[in-house]
């Protein structure tokens, strides 16, 4: 296993979040299903900018949040995947 920088981690934050709120937009069938909705609930938390890590964010903090937003980046992909008809990501 490798280790990883705080300055890494800062550089990959914006993308990761940028996909995660491109999936929030995309329909889920949040309207039909519960669960996605929680999904959905989740990831809007994640982005929300007041509880992204800041300078201030320890950088175990920092790498937590990062898990969990790729966690439920790839719960959402799959979701999306399944019903559009598409390859498992």
């Amino acid at each position: 296993m490798d280790t990883t920088t705080r300055a890494a981690m800062d550089r990959h934050l914006p993308k990761m979040v940028l996909q995660l709120n491109g999936l929030l937009d995309e329909d889920l069938g949040a309207q039909k299903d519960g669960d996605v909705r929680d999904l959905l609930r989740k990831g809007a938390r994640l982005v929300d900018l007041t509880n992204r890590p800041t300078s201030e964010t320890p950088t175990f903090g920092a790498f937590r949040y990062l898990r969990d937003v790729a966690l439920l980046t790839r719960r959402l992909l799959w979701i999306y995947a399944e019903r559009n008809g598409l390859d498992a990501p």
